[in-house]
């Protein structure tokens, strides 16, 4: 499932994840969900990249944990493809037009 969103994007996610949950709700999610091994989710962790974009305080953490609750996998999915989509607009707003903040080197 984590061939579905860009390496990019996973990095930052699990920056995300690591400032807002417990190391092993993080683990879990990532092994439930986006098919990572324990071991890739652990080392994952231990190389977190503190993240750029947005603040650490978006609340992912919480939604996802929340999703999960429900016992319905696409209620997840469904998290994390909207957090794609917001990641995907921000990347990509005004890349053309570095004066208004353009990300393009992302």
């Amino acid at each position: 499932m984590h061939d579905d969103y860009t390496p990019r994007y996973l990095t930052y996610l699990i920056a995300r994840l690591y400032e807002q949950i417990e190391d092993k709700s993080t683990i879990e999610i990532l092994t439930k969900y986006l098919d990572y091994t324990e071991d890739e989710a652990k080392e994952a962790l231990e190389n977190v990249e503190k993240p750029e974009l947005f603040a650490c305080d978006d609340r992912i953490g919480a939604a996802l944990l929340s999703a999960e609750e429900s016992g319905d996998k696409q209620d997840v999915f469904n998290v994390l493809d909207g957090d794609f989509k917001i990641f995907n607009i921000v990347i990509n707003y005004d890349k053309n037009n570095r004066t208004h903040g353009g990300l393009s080197e992302y």
